[in-house]
């Protein structure tokens, strides 16, 4: 991950790593609470809550600020920004894992 300088981040690794664990969060609070979440609250409102409960404190702005232009690139992966990504549906972007289906039979040649 590189810095606004052109710069590999210092902690990018890290910050990289937060973001896709806000990611999964996101993925399970939606899944189990799309019931009750109101259909305005996006994927970046999630987002701003979830990467100041992981990193609370002032002198952790710079690395909040970082993580929250990393989420932005989700937007990429599924062809709309985070701002505009309902969370109440959010669970229905989660990817499936590929591999043989058992539910699927083998044709022999």
């Amino acid at each position: 991950m590189y810095g606004e300088n052109g710069q590999v981040l210092e902690d990018g690794e890290k910050l990289d790593k937060l973001m896709w664990e806000i990611l999964d969060e996101g993925f399970s609070y939606s899944r189990d609470n799309t019931s009750r979440i109101h259909p305005d609250k996006s994927l970046y409102d999630f987002f701003k809550t979830k990467v100041t409960e992981h990193m609370p404190g002032i002198d952790m702005e710079r690395q909040r600020n970082i993580v929250m232009q990393m989420s932005e690139l989700w937007g990429g992966f599924v062809g709309i920004p985070v701002t505009a990504q309902s969370l109440k549906f959010f669970w229905l972007e989660e990817c499936v894992n590929g591999g043989k289906s058992s539910s699927v039979s083998h044709i022999e040649e």
